[in-house]
C-alpha cells in the first residue's frame, strides 16, 4: 500500500510494476489502441441502451399503451416512436 501512496518502489515487485506503468505510459502505440478500445467500448454501451430504449417501446406499442406513455418512459422522440409503430409487421398488415 506504501506504494500506492508515496510511489516509492521499496520492493522489487513494485519497482517492476513501476517499471511496467512506465513503459506502458511511454508507449504512444499502447496508448492509442488503448483509447480506441476505451471509444469502442463506449459507443457499444450507447448502442445498447438505445436498442433497449427502441425494444422498451415495441413491447410498449405492442401492448397497445398510448404514443405519449411511450415517449415519457422510453426516451425516444415522437417521431421515433411513430417510425417504430409503421416498422411494426402487424402495422403493415392494416
Amino acid at each position: 500500500m506504501k506504494y500506492f501512496a508515496t510511489r516509492d518502489a521499496d520492493s522489487r515487485e513494485a519497482e517492476n510494476i513501476n517499471n511496467q506503468v512506465s513503459y506502458y505510459k511511454a508507449d504512444t502505440l499502447i496508448r492509442n489502441k488503448y483509447m480506441t478500445f476505451e471509444y469502442d467500448l463506449y459507443e457499444s454501451k450507447e448502442k445498447g441502451k438505445a436498442e433497449a430504449k427502441r425494444e422498451m417501446a415495441a413491447a410498449m406499442l405492442a401492448d397497445g399503451e398510448p404514443i405519449e406513455k411511450i415517449v415519457k418512459y422510453s426516451g425516444l422522440s415522437e417521431k421515433e416512436v411513430l417510425e417504430l409503430r409503421e416498422a411494426r409487421p402487424e402495422s403493415a398488415a392494416k
